[in-house]
């Protein structure tokens, strides 16, 4: 005990020094009392030193008989460890004051290095005083854990609703989006290992450890890792689809690559449990229905199609009206004429022209396109170029309608009661019933639009275009420019709301 505590006096005052591994604090008070008879030993900050100023040399008294009436200072910690606070206490009477001097050496002996310590916070509570009130002095570095593994895929744009107005809203270019099809040994993306993250500092300077990224990639049959641990590679034909919208878990879905419908034909009675890649335009005089994805490198033509995935098209969609073409995610076009579409999210990329587009989440009109004439509605959100025309062609918008959620339910149970009793034939694929459970789960799961939520943006409206958000309506008689309209509670049916943009 006596060779590892130290005891100091310089300048008038007397240092503490506990050793990191002391004895207890009753042993640490008799040896003091041995040693300094006499003198006015703060005990307080004595307790301080043995619980804070390990290794330290910590101030816990002043040869003066008037030490125990000055100024008194603590630093405490958050719980976290990464803030010191300076609590001042008042002085008795006419005590002493501490220095600034003074308190840059008590916060040392705390142990807050001078790198995290903010100076100009210090000299802001030494000129303030605020007595008895904690003021902020120093700021530790918090850890940053480590990334998940990713892969970095070579292609394709996402299916996945979520994941495909994310894509929109960051800007990515969508300017003819297309599926992630691959061959055997063709490289599909490129493996991103977990990060290590990068260690914290506490406010005294103590390393804290970052959590490591979790490896959250499963590559599914078909796919793997080449021998340089980096490179994922097709190890069979098909497309690449995941079950998650960060598309950290993928497999492969066969892929039916097909010149015209006519080489659909052979399906035209059952759903084709596979991802389709039509070469050209598709018009088909008899059902197509497709489990996965379909791209269309043409334009869809008058038919009959429900894709319970996603679809592209590279060119249109033209003349649905007769029957809707029915899409459980995400429906991209160059344009849709006189189109009858019902999906989750449709992309208009350039415009529509007197149809009836109903998304059960969004649609959304790439920059300088135009929706004329028609019917568009959302669950959620419309964003748009151009609303009508200069010829007031009645145009009717609206979101966050309850009638909205009708044809999806439907097209839901319908396509589970289809799966179903297809995957009770022979040689049907046994993942058939599990998506058929999948469509009656979302069919039962749909969520009642919030009027509140809803909103229509338009860098242009027209007039003759009639704006529907929930119960309330309101007819534009003027044109305006940038614009957004939302829902606003008044009467009994709320009115929609009108700010412009700019």
């Amino acid at each position: 005990m006596a060779e590892s505590l130290t005891i100091e006096a310089r300048a008038g005052r007397v240092y503490l020094r506990v050793p990191h591994d002391p004895a207890p604090l009753s042993a640490v008070v008799r040896r003091l009392r041995q040693d300094l008879p006499g003198v006015a030993i703060d005990w307080v900050a004595v307790r301080e030193a043995y619980l804070y100023g390990r290794g330290r040399a910590f101030p816990v008294a002043h040869r003066s008989a008037e030490a125990f009436r000055g100024e008194k200072a603590k630093i405490r910690f958050s719980d976290d460890g990464l803030t010191a606070y300076l609590i001042l206490y008042p002085p008795k009477g006419r005590g002493a004051r501490l220095t600034e001097e003074e308190l840059g050496e008590l916060v040392r002996a705390y142990g807050v290095p001078d790198e995290l310590l903010d100076a100009d916070a210090l000299r802001r509570a030494f000129l303030r005083r605020s007595y008895l009130e904690p003021e902020g002095i120093a700021r530790g570095r918090p850890p940053v854990d480590g990334h998940p593994s990713r892969v970095e895929w070579r292609g394709g744009a996402p299916v996945d609703p979520d994941a495909f107005l994310s894509a929109l809203e960051a800007g990515a270019d969508m300017a003819e989006p297309s599926l992630l099809v691959v061959e055997p040994g063709q490289a599909a993306g490129t493996f991103v290992p977990p990060g290590r993250g990068t260690p914290g500092l506490t406010v005294r300077g103590e390393p804290i450890p970052p959590r490591p990224g979790e490896n959250r990639v499963r590559l599914g049959a078909g796919l793997g890792l080449a021998p340089d641990g980096r490179t994922v590679v097709a190890q069979a034909a098909g497309q690449v689809r995941f079950t998650d919208p960060e598309r950290s878990q993928a497999y492969l879905m066969p892929v039916v690559r097909v010149a015209s419908a006519q080489d659909l034909r052979r399906w035209r009675d059952e759903v084709i449990p596979a991802t389709v890649v039509v070469e050209g335009d598709l018009e088909a005089p008899f059902p197509v229905r497709v489990l996965g994805d379909l791209e269309v490198r043409g334009s869809l033509i008058r038919s009959p199609v429900e894709v319970m995935g996603s679809l592209f098209t590279a060119a249109g969609v033209i003349q649905t009206r007769a029957v809707p073409l029915r899409v459980g995610g995400v429906v991209s076009a160059e344009f849709f004429e006189r189109a009858h579409v019902i999906a989750s999210v449709i992309h208009v990329r350039r415009y529509s022209m007197k149809g009836r587009l109903t998304a059960l989440r969004a649609i959304w009109v790439a920059g300088g396109g135009a929706c004329r004439g028609g019917l568009l509605e959302a669950g959620e959100r419309i964003r748009a170029g151009e609303l009508g025309s200069p010829n007031n062609l009645a145009t009717e918008v609206s979101v966050a309608r309850v009638r909205i959620i009708d044809p999806f339910r439907s097209a839901f149970s319908g396509w589970a009661a289809l799966l179903s009793q297809q995957a009770r034939t022979e040689g049907a694929p046994a993942s058939l019933e599990a998506a058929a459970d999948e469509w009656e789960a979302r069919a039962q799961a749909l969520p009642e639009p919030d009027p509140i939520r809803g909103r229509v943006e338009a860098e242009k409206v027209f007039p003759g275009v009639t704006v529907r958000v929930g119960t309330a309506v309101r007819k534009m008689e003027n044109p305006v420019g940038r614009v957004e309209f939302t829902y606003e509670r008044f009467g009994p049916h709320g009115r929609v709301a009108m700010q412009r943009k700019g």
